[in-house]
């Protein structure tokens, strides 16, 4: 009996994006804090401010960075994955060529899945974060950060 491979496109959690941003901005604060006059690394006050500006980042990042997933349901393939591109393009996003995972696709006839990868040309591409695709026969399974989703919601 053969096992089906999970293919759902996961990314870090509410927990961790909030954990990510609440610690490195206190440590950012912290640092900074202690460099100043006014305080020294072990004053009680710069630990509140760093706490509080944590926690403020750390809800303002996992609102826009946290990773989200979409399914998108559709009846002709080639029309949808057409109407995908050129919608990717409008907001800035271009495809990108998966040369290993397309070559193990084309080796397996039977498989139905096609992995489409969507980012932005240079230093933008780094700061945005990508958008991942996989087309089935009937459906597609989107995953990026909340913000892109959030477009792509409105695009399609």
């Amino acid at each position: 009996m053969a096992q089906q491979e999970d293919t759902q496109l996961t990314g870090p959690g509410i927990g961790l994006t909030f954990l990510y941003y609440f610690s490195m901005t206190v440590i950012i604060v912290m640092f900074v804090g202690s460099r100043s006059e006014a305080f020294t690394f072990a004053s009680p006050e710069l630990r509140q401010y760093g706490t509080l500006a944590g926690l403020i980042a750390g809800i303002i990042g996992t609102i826009i960075n946290r990773n989200v997933a979409m399914v998108i349901t559709f009846q002709n393939r080639t029309q949808f994955q057409s109407r995908l591109n050129k919608k990717m393009v409008e907001i800035g996003f271009e495809l990108e060529e998966l040369e290993e995972e397309t070559a193990d696709i084309n080796s397996n006839p039977e498989s139905e899945e096609e992995y489409l990868s969507y980012s932005r040309p240079g230093l933008a591409g780094k700061l945005a974060g990508g958008i991942y695709v996989i087309m089935f026969d009937r459906s597609a399974t989107i995953s990026s950060r909340a913000i892109n989703i959030r477009r792509i919601r409105k695009l399609l």
